[in-house]
């Protein structure tokens, strides 16, 4: 008798997402990184400043390849570059198709978290105006 080990790798169904946490999580790492230096009145170095742009929305787009996968909708070779060059038709279109009228909240979010280092900046800039 022949005895089988368990696959040790789980199926795309079973694993529990973690895209979701992570993009907010960056976005809100992104956001008061900038805040941060908006707040001192420091120019981020062109690294971190690239961070603060591009995470976010790579994440976000992370995220959204996986829910394609889950959802089975908008199955394309190469989603992600799709959704970086047409996110801002891409996500309102995919938000309606998989989650219907309450779509627009899910649309909402993902462009807020896309642009958490432009939220964080401009508080920041609101609380250096603020100080006297």
């Amino acid at each position: 008798t022949e005895t089988t080990l368990p696959n040790p790798v789980l199926p795309a169904t079973a694993a529990k997402d973690i895209r979701p946490g992570l993009a907010k999580a960056v976005a809100l790492f992104c956001a008061l990184g900038a805040a941060a230096y908006a707040i001192a009145q420091v120019m981020p170095s062109p690294p971190a400043a690239l961070f603060f742009r591009f995470a976010p929305s790579m994440s976000v787009i992370l995220w959204l390849e996986s829910d394609t996968r889950r959802t089975g909708v908008a199955e394309v070779h190469d989603l992600g570059l799709l959704i970086w060059f047409t996110s801002v038709v891409f996500i309102p279109w995919y938000a309606w198709k998989t989650r219907g009228r309450s779509g627009w909240r899910f649309a909402i979010l993902l462009f807020v978290l896309m642009s958490a280092a432009d939220v964080g900046e401009a508080v920041g800039l609101l609380f250096v105006d603020a100080s006297p």
